[in-house]
């Protein structure tokens, strides 16, 4: 079936994505599941069973980056990753993207820190040895910053080709630990000129055997995480990805059917310091308003401008969607003012479709 020209303006690519950079993170409504981060951690408990580790069960959580908070099993993802608009505006705006294989070994990568701080490894005295920690595990971390890696190095695992386990004897074990787990590799073999490495590989297929099966000396719940979880996000996307001047107006001018800033001049924000029964008994929302009015402003409008139904319908189910999206809002006591406002505003895009199939003109 053809979508009709309509939606195809109203909710064009360009459109949504120019929506969404204007969208506070944690309004973007946002979850877990299925996402390609979501398929990485249902594979990742997967390789996590079949190798004996029952008992750890992480706490994954939407942030503002990916990481395992220090001495816990909760884990951060990208929210960026969350959707193929979010995904597609990282590439653009940050140029670069994960693929799916990556988010898969970030997540393998994050659990090895979990596995690590679930058991107190970095406190036992061979795992201080094997992976060379020097004074306090945690607070070193900064002291290593600095340090250049040994490319020609036989005793480190490399798997994204960026020298990482070099980083820090906790990233060290987490790299190990998620190329041992990775069901493709066959460590053995592939590291067995690399001494070191091939160690700690045999540490790590060891511990995991020792510990795997039994219950873990952290409790940590969703608490302690890891710079911000999304809802905590009140910045714009386009201000976290630090999208440009340039870039903005690019995805203005693209955006065929943008009516947020419309709807702020229709409609007020949330209401400040007003008491909750004040509020409700004299106010409402902007998209209540849109569709209990729906049906007659399409009467209305089709009729005296000379467009089918569906062209001021879906153009009401827009405005409505992105009221609610934005929290816009109208004092009853307008109502009337407001309808004869919003009856002015769809005769005048109704008029444009009619005129040149574009609801806004072109400058």
């Amino acid at each position: 079936m053809q979508k009709r020209k309509t939606r195809e303006l109203l909710y064009s690519p360009d459109t949504l994505k120019f929506e969404i950079l204007h969208t506070a993170v944690n309004k973007l409504g946002l979850a877990l599941k299925g996402t390609l981060i979501d398929e990485a951690i249902r594979r990742v408990r997967e390789d996590m069973a079949r190798v004996g580790i029952t008992q750890l069960n992480p706490n994954f959580y939407l942030s503002n980056s990916y990481g395992c908070v220090a001495g816990t099993t909760n884990i951060a993802v990208g929210f960026y990753d969350c959707s193929e608009y979010l995904r597609q505006l990282n590439k653009e705006i940050r140029n670069w993207l994960y693929d799916p294989a990556d988010i898969l070994q970030i997540i393998r990568h994050e659990v090895g820190h979990a596995f690590c701080y679930a058991y107190k490894l970095y406190r036992t005295k061979e795992f201080r040895r094997l992976f060379k920690v020097k004074g306090h595990f945690f607070n070193t971390y900064t002291e290593h910053l600095g340090g250049r890696a040994n490319p020609w190095s036989a005793d480190f695992v490399n798997p994204a080709g960026d020298y990482y386990a070099q980083k820090h004897p906790d990233e060290d074990f987490a790299e190990t630990f998620s190329v041992w787990l990775t069901p493709e590799v066959d460590w053995q073999d592939q590291f067995r000129s690399k001494p070191g490495a091939l160690k700690k590989l045999s540490y790590v297929e060891r511990v995991v055997s020792d510990f795997g099966r039994q219950g873990t000396l952290l409790n940590n719940g969703g608490s302690n995480t890891l710079d911000m979880p999304v809802e905590q996000l009140s910045m714009t996307v386009a201000q976290f990805l630090g999208a440009k001047t340039a870039q903005m107006k690019t995805y203005r001018r693209r955006a065929t059917s943008y009516v947020d800033g419309d709807l702020r001049e229709l409609f007020q924000g949330s209401p400040r310091n007003l008491p909750l029964h004040r509020f409700r008994r004299e106010y409402r929302r902007g998209a209540r308003f849109l569709r209990t009015y729906k049906r007659l402003l399409i009467n209305r409008v089709s009729y005296w401008v000379g467009v089918e139904d569906f062209v001021v319908s879906d153009l009401i189910d827009k405005l409505a969607i992105r009221a609610r999206a934005t929290e816009r809002f109208l004092k009853l006591a307008d109502s009337e003012k407001k309808l004869i406002e919003v009856t002015a505003y769809l005769t005048t895009l109704c008029r444009n479709y009619r005129d040149v199939e574009q609801y806004f003109r072109r400058q």
